[in-house]
């Protein structure tokens, strides 16, 4: 029987939304990439010097534009920027020339999409082999009979011995069977196979069962041993079911990242598209920084502190 994955080992599904949440915050404030020629440090300290006032495009000093849109940033159309993102993220990025954000938004959208496809194909492979697994150790007969034989003991039950015979048994209802089996151990009904083929969610609640609740259906397993008898449910143990429940696990993992791979691709979608938008409205916005200096009393001495004020 393999070692559970700890819970810690993993990112659960609330991490990742904080993880997406993030980023899309780091793209908001980087939006200075696009909307300037070069790093923010530079554009406000440039190695000639600076001015007291600055006034310009791009938080430029000489007032001359430097933004790296393809086109005129009055050309640019917000709406359109983010609809292009919100089909294809990256697309509206690509569109006003921030290609490195396009690159790194079209990435998240194909490594989203590889891992929906390839977990739901690992975890489908692992339910068709988990299912012919149960199907060749499983013997649902061998169980009903153990069923029937506890609700025919009047010892068991708050209602007597069930006087029915096995085929009527099988027809009772849950609520009825209850009042002839032990109170503790059988606490959910099995699905026929009649039942399983009619409905999809009686077929999967069958397999989930017949491995989950041990203490029930440990009758059912043809390796069962170490049951002393001493009680009417069963407390021994199945190697066979122990391994089936490691397939489920396996089958369910892998269901579960594609649904979580699924969540991330439609993040990416949002996150891609709002920042699109930003990053036109950041084109489109002139730029103004204000350095201003002013002497102020500390330590019974005057002393020159600088202020920068900058205005988006």
């Amino acid at each position: 029987m393999r070692p559970r994955v700890k819970e810690s080992d993993v990112l659960t599904e609330a991490e990742v939304r904080r993880l997406m949440f993030t980023l899309l915050i780091l793209f908001a404030v980087t939006e200075t990439a696009c909307a300037a020629g070069g790093g923010l440090a530079e554009r406000l300290f440039p190695s000639s010097g600076i001015g007291l006032k600055i006034i310009g495009s791009g938080l430029s000093p000489s007032g001359s534009s430097n933004l790296s849109a393809t086109q005129n940033p009055e050309d640019l159309n917000t709406g359109k920027a983010l609809l292009l993102s919100a089909i294809l993220p990256g697309a509206g990025q690509y569109s006003i020339g921030c290609k490195w954000k396009a690159a790194l938004f079209f990435t998240i959208e194909v490594a989203a999409w590889t891992g929906v496809i390839y977990y739901y194909n690992r975890g489908m492979d692992k339910e068709d082999e988990f299912k012919k697994f149960a199907d060749q150790h499983f013997y649902e007969d061998e169980y009903r009979g153990v069923e029937f034989d506890l609700a025919r003991s009047p010892q068991w039950g708050d209602s007597g011995a069930y006087t029915g015979d096995p085929l009527q048994w099988i027809e009772e209802p849950w609520d009825v069977k209850i009042h002839f089996l032990p109170a503790q151990g059988f606490t959910h009904e099995l699905p026929t196979l009649e039942e399983r083929n009619a409905n999809r969610s009686d077929d999967q609640q069958f397999y989930e069962m017949i491995g989950k609740y041990i203490h029930q259906f440990g009758f059912g397993w043809d390796d069962r041993y170490g049951d002393d008898q001493g009680t009417p449910w069963f407390d021994g143990r199945s190697p066979n079911s122990e391994h089936y429940m490691d397939i489920r696990y396996d089958s369910n993992t892998y269901l579960d990242w594609s649904s979580l791979a699924i969540q991330i691709a439609m993040l990416n979608h949002v996150a891609s598209a709002l920042d699109a938008s930003f990053t036109v409205r950041m084109l489109k916005r002139r730029a103004k920084a204000e350095v201003s200096f002013r002497k102020v009393r500390h330590n019974r001495r005057d002393v020159l502190a600088g202020g920068l004020k900058v205005t988006w």
